[in-house]
């Protein structure tokens, strides 16, 4: 749901690079998706999950915007785009983005390597480790995964 925000507003503009507050003008008075303030949290949002870098003082999105499917009519869902996803899916968010593969893959993937592993690791340790052997570097989720994994 955040992608698909975010390319919409650079295709908006033709633009690949933004500054801030044209990116938030764009999400709330151009594209009416959210209030002005809301369209700044997603900004951070965006940019906290590195959909987009900042360089020069311009947001760059991190992903090909061309290569997401923007249905006509598209109308972001605000609760989809803030709901608190838990550590798993984010991991799998990140290393989807990362290495620039589809997420279906990435799962078939983490499930051979926790198969390959005798089944004895929680899914986001695999993924962890998947993360790490595939050069991404996934340390911000450390505590989140033990937190998790003691909680079972």
């Amino acid at each position: 749901m955040l992608k698909p925000t975010i390319a919409s507003a650079f295709r908006s503009k033709g633009k690949k690079k933004m500054d801030r507050k044209e990116l938030t003008y764009t999400l709330s008075f151009d594209l009416k998706y959210f209030s002005h303030e809301t369209s700044k949290k997603v900004v951070d949002l965006a940019e906290k999950k590195g959909l987009l870098g900042e360089e020069d003082g311009l947001l760059t999105p991190s992903f090909s915007i061309d290569d997401i499917d923007v249905p006509p009519g598209f109308k972001p869902d605000v609760n989809r785009i803030f709901r608190s996803e838990d550590v798993f899916e984010r991991l799998l968010d990140e290393i989807s983005l990362r290495l620039g593969r589809d997420r279906a893959d990435v799962i078939r993937e983490i499930n051979t390597r926790q198969m390959e592993l005798g089944n004895i690791l929680d899914g986001e340790v695999v993924a962890v480790l998947y993360a790490l052997e595939n050069g991404i570097d996934v340390r911000n989720y450390i505590d989140e995964v033990e937190e998790e994994i003691f909680k079972k």
